[in-house]
């Protein structure tokens, strides 16, 4: 910076040929511009910086959804297996009562037919 400064000084005896009002002027535009470009250095850096933390959450976030990926498989699988199973069980309870509904009939026949020789016997005697 101040090396700018003394190339001015140089350059204001020599063969520019500015006056002194001019290189005042110039100085004045350099010393905007230098002041503009370092706010515009720091605006970078913190840019740079937003950057970062957006990539480390984007990467955060990945992890996470990879995660749930995961859990959703095994909640899916664990899904259709219940329905299987429950498809199972009602299989089962239809056939149940089809054999429980079959077993009545021929307890029902059994205890007719037993009362039917008891009142035969009965009368017989």
């Amino acid at each position: 910076r101040s090396s700018g400064k003394q190339w001015y000084q140089r350059r204001s005896t020599g063969d520019l040929g500015l006056s002194a009002e001019e290189l005042q002027v110039l100085e004045q535009e350099n010393d905007d511009m230098y002041t503009e470009l370092t706010a515009l250095s720091s605006e970078v850096h913190n840019i740079e910086g937003t950057v970062m933390e957006i990539s480390r959450l984007q990467e955060i976030f990945t992890e996470k959804v990879l995660a749930q990926a995961e859990q959703i498989s095994e909640v899916h699988r664990t899904a259709v297996e219940t329905t299987e199973n429950t498809r199972s069980g009602n299989e089962e309870l239809r056939e149940a009562i089809k054999n429980s509904a079959g077993f009545r009939v021929w307890l029902l026949f059994f205890f007719v037919m037993a009362s039917s020789c008891l009142l035969f016997l009965d009368w017989y005697n």
